[in-house]
């Protein structure tokens, strides 16, 4: 009895350590809430150490552990630093059945003033407990990155005041050779409130092979003390023609606050900012590409700028006689991947090569194009033995080294095997046993002895009408819009042009008006937008300004422009007599209403055949 007994406790005592050892195993115990808390990590770094005064650094604060929905740390007061905050990433690992979780907060970090300063007790706090961060130091140096005069003169306005926003267009070089790369890099400064997303038109690249290299984050930058919120995006450009090139005006379009004051102490929505649209440019930039230098030009020069490596590869090395063996030549670099010539094949008396496709895949390294180009190559060997695919050479142009390269491959090695009933007689493919050759054969076809009749049945395609008409309709449209593009750009970029082109219309548009003002009860308004009219069509036709344009300077502009006695006559005295009636409108009828408008509009056709 006793001896059952105590097996009886022995067998409770091994379920009850057994079940503990299951628990612990689980992470349930008296210790796992404190390791759960535990498990909760904070980690600051800054992107940089040590800043000038006008720069910035990067604070990222990530937050790691294996709960879920940690709360964001909090950081403490920074008074010598402005501090923005740059967004945040999440990423969940799962690491043997054990989940992993981490947020990485990161903030802008704007000196004030120069010192050395302390970040630290970064902190958060979960389950009644508060976790600290590493402390980090910056450090805030007087003598920074300067900011370039001309960003700042481009930051001021004629007035000498800083401007609220404005556009910047650069490139990283003025003078490059044809195909090399130009970076142009489009900046967009705004201090004020925006609404919405910019819109941009994209500035013209003629003469260029364009493309797109992305849009960097945004940041801030201090210019002229002022803080700027910096939107950049950048453009690989790479020049197909020597000469000058032009790179056109970039447009932004966007909604900015306007501040509103108050008139009514008691309207509370006085203070209140409202929208206003803006349109800002950016100025043209003037690129001179240079011809490849003629020092250690070869003869079979392939015109590729970069820099660049070369490999060869064998689909296989054993092959027979006649079969094919592909071989694939991989070019990398930087560079215009898309304009790499293909590697030059030297004739061989043991091989006839074929060429069988190419492909490139393009890529952004530190804002700069290359990639790899891919040529597909068949050779074909002539006789058995050990025979070899020469060294294929490379030529290229090296802009940093300013001097012409040569890459080669290396040889690749075939076994070439005999195959049964190989003919050994140059020129002649082998015939194999039970090979057919002659006008019954089905798998290649016999050359023909007679060719028969070779005269043409029928009338020629390219003689049709139809035809002619069909293939000059994409080349007439092309030919309308590139006209149409660089009316347009001209429009955009020459005031005086723009203004001379839409004169008669703007006259014409003045002279609508003035004909619904054709009344007794608005003579002043129908004389003054008459005499407005007229005005402003010389002035814009000569690019002044129509403001204190008078009469007799009026009549001098157009006997100067070859207009003849009798206009020039009959606009003074129409002018003349607008003056009259806006200042005596009591002595005007209707009937004299009717026929000024008859007049101005006589005027106005005779004006738009002088010869501006």
């Amino acid at each position: 009895m006793a001896r059952t007994g105590s097996r009886s406790v022995a067998v409770r005592r091994a379920i009850a350590i057994l079940g503990l050892a299951w628990l612990l195993s689980l992470g349930v115990g008296p210790g796992s809430a404190v390791r759960a808390q535990d498990a909760v990590d904070i980690v600051v770094a800054l992107s940089r150490d040590t800043i000038g005064l006008s720069e910035e650094a990067v604070l990222e604060v990530t937050v790691s552990g294996t709960a879920q929905n940690l709360p964001a740390p909090s950081l403490p007061t920074l008074p010598m630093f402005e501090v923005y905050s740059q967004g945040q990433s999440s990423n969940v690992t799962i690491t043997n059945g054990r989940v992993q979780s981490s947020v990485a907060y990161r903030y802008l970090i704007l000196p004030q003033k120069p010192g050395s300063y302390p970040i630290n007790n970064i902190s958060l706090v979960y389950n009644n407990r508060r976790y600290v961060g590493n402390p980090v130091t910056l450090t805030v140096i007087s003598q920074g990155t300067a900011t370039a005069p001309e960003l700042e003169q481009r930051a001021q306005d004629p007035q000498g005041s800083t401007r609220d926003y404005f556009l910047e267009a650069v490139v990283d070089t003025k003078n490059p050779y044809v195909s090399q790369q130009v970076t142009l890099t489009l900046r967009f400064f705004i201090a004020v409130q925006f609404y919405g997303s910019p819109e941009l038109v994209e500035p013209s690249t003629t003469g260029f092979w364009t493309e797109l290299l992305g849009n960097k984050s945004p940041y801030f930058q201090k210019v002229n003390n002022r803080t700027y919120r910096v939107i950049e995006r950048k453009y690989a450009l790479f020049p197909t023609q020597t000469g000058e090139l032009t790179i056109g005006r970039a447009t932004i379009s966007l909604t900015v606050a306007v501040q509103r004051q108050r008139r009514d102490p008691f309207d509370i929505f006085g203070m209140m900012g409202t929208g206003q649209e803006v349109q800002v440019r950016s100025q043209p930039l003037t690129i001179n590409a240079r011809p490849l230098p003629d020092a250690g030009r070869r003869d079979d020069i392939s015109g590729t700028v970069g820099k660049f490596t070369i490999k060869a590869t064998a689909q296989k090395t054993e092959a027979e006689v006649n079969q094919p063996v592909s071989v694939t030549i991989a070019i990398s670099g930087t560079g215009n991947i898309k304009s790499v010539a293909e590697p030059v094949i030297a004739e061989s008396p043991d091989f006839r090569v074929y060429k069988a496709s190419s492909n490139e895949s393009s890529s952004n390294l530190n804002d700069r194009i290359g990639g790899t180009k891919t040529f597909e190559e068949v050779f074909i060997p002539k006789r058995p033995g050990r025979l070899e695919i020469p060294a294929l050479a490379f030529n290229y142009f090296d802009p940093d080294e300013k001097r012409y390269k040569v890459i080669s491959t290396r040889p690749i090695s075939l076994n070439v095997l005999k195959t049964e009933g190989y003919a050994e007689v140059p020129d002649l493919p082998y015939a194999a046993p039970g090979m057919t050759v002659g006008a019954e054969a089905r798998d290649i076809r016999y050359i023909k002895t007679d060719p028969g009749d070779l005269r043409s049945v029928g009338r020629l395609l390219i003689h049709s009408p139809i035809y002619l008409a069909v293939n000059a309709a994409p080349v007439a449209l092309l030919a309308a819009t590139v006209i149409m593009r660089r009316r347009r750009e001209r429009l955009a970029g020459d005031v005086g042009y723009a203004r001379a082109r839409q004169a008669s219309r703007e006259a014409r548009r003045r002279l609508v008006r003035a004909r619904k003002l054709a009344a007794v009860a608005t003579v002043g308004d129908f004389y003054a937008e008459a005499s407005r009219a007229l005005l402003s069509f010389v002035a814009d036709k000569l690019n002044i300004s129509p403001h204190g344009l008078t009469t007799d300077r009026l009549s001098e502009l157009l006997t100067q422009h070859g207009a003849a006695v009798e206009l020039v006559d009959q606009t003074t005295a129409f002018l003349k007599k607008c003056d009259f009636a806006r200042f005596a409108p009591a002595a005007v009828a209707q009937a004299d209403i009717e026929q000024s408008l008859h007049e101005a509009e006589q005027i106005m056709v005779r004006m738009e055949e002088v010869k501006f």
